[in-house]
C-alpha cells in the first residue's frame, strides 16, 4: 500500500562489480554518473566521460522527461552510478529508480574498485 500511495518504483536496481562495469565501458547505451562532490573528484579523478551529479542535488540533474544532465528515463540507456565506496551511489540508484529510470546500476566498491580494475579515468 505504501508503494501505491507514494508511487515508489517497482524497478530493480542492479549491483555491478567494477569488472562488470568496466566491460560495459564504451557502450553508447551506457552512461556513467559520479555522485561524489566536486572536491572528491578533484582529488581523485572520475570515470572518463562520467556525468557529474552530486547526490545532494541529484534531482536537479535527473529529469525523467528529459532536459536534465542525465538522459531521459525512456532513452533506453543504462545508468551506472559511482561514488567513493558504493554507499551514496546505492542511494542515488534508488532515487533514480523512484523517479522512473528503468535501468540503473550501482558500481559496488566505488571509484577505488574502478581504479583497481584499470578503468579509464580523467582528472
Amino acid at each position: 500500500m505504501f508503494d501505491t500511495l507514494f508511487k515508489r518504483s517497482t524497478s530493480n536496481t542492479e549491483n555491478l562489480s567494477a569488472a562488470q562495469a568496466k566491460a560495459l565501458y564504451g557502450n553508447a547505451d551506457v552512461v556513467y554518473v559520479d555522485v561524489r562532490g566536486a572536491d572528491e573528484i578533484a582529488r581523485s579523478g572520475t570515470i572518463k566521460g562520467a556525468l557529474r551529479a552530486p547526490l545532494p542535488g541529484l534531482a536537479n540533474f535527473a529529469k525523467p522527461q528529459g532536459g536534465g544532465l542525465l538522459p531521459a528515463a525512456d532513452s533506453g540507456k543504462k545508468i551506472i552510478v559511482v561514488c567513493a565506496s558504493g554507499n551514496r551511489s546505492g542511494i542515488a540508484c534508488r532515487q533514480l529508480a523512484d523517479m522512473g529510470y528503468p535501468s540503473v546500476a550501482n558500481l559496488m566498491g566505488g571509484f577505488g574498485q574502478w581504479l583497481a580494475v584499470g578503468g579509464p579515468i580523467e582528472r
